[in-house]
């Protein structure tokens, strides 16, 4: 019930976001520095913004091996009991992943609204579907209602480095494009 709530809130955060660019009133005639503002924030700084979430997001890859590691030998490594420390670590990679899927949420949402704010090529708004993927893929996995098989898919395609690797070429070959 809880993240429920969490959704509906940052989904009317979202809506307000949306209606605030699409509500901007500017016909085009203007100077290119004055139309490409959300809520007094420039177009190209919400690309900085969602860059860095992204490189946020991304920092699981180094994450995951290294819990891999510490769990095996963090015990004995810093002289813990290996239950108490494990059951610790447990706890810290749980909010690490929350902190993770929302993190992941906000890179999608503001990369989302750079790209309608600048009107992207093709190839960027491809890049932005495949990491809007991972991002419901991921929400899947935590998610209770759907069915386990429907989980076991959405991991599966979520943990896959295909989909990311595809998501970044994308936005790397389509950044170079426009700029």
């Amino acid at each position: 019930m809880r993240s429920l709530r969490w959704s509906l809130v940052l989904a009317l955060l979202l809506l307000s976001l949306t209606s605030t660019a699409l509500a901007d009133g500017d016909d085009g005639d203007d100077d290119d520095d004055d139309e490409q503002k959300v809520l007094g924030i420039d177009g190209e700084d919400l690309g900085d913004v969602a860059l860095y979430l992204l490189i946020a997001t991304l920092l699981i890859v180094i994450w995951k091996p290294v819990f891999k590691w510490l769990r095996k030998n963090g015990p004995e490594l810093f002289d813990k009991e290996p239950r108490k420390f494990k059951r610790k670590l447990g706890v810290f990679n749980r909010r690490f992943m929350k902190v993770h899927n929302w993190i992941g949420l906000g890179t999608a949402v503001v990369g989302t609204i750079h790209g309608y704010v600048l009107e992207w090529h093709w190839t960027l708004w491809a890049g932005m579907g495949a990491l809007w993927i991972l991002v419901f893929s991921g929400s899947m996995m935590q998610w209770r209602w759907p069915p386990k098989e429907f989980r076991k898919g959405a991991r599966l395609l979520h943990l896959q480095r295909t989909l990311s690797l595809v998501a970044l070429i994308l936005l790397y070959v389509g950044h170079g494009i426009v700029d």
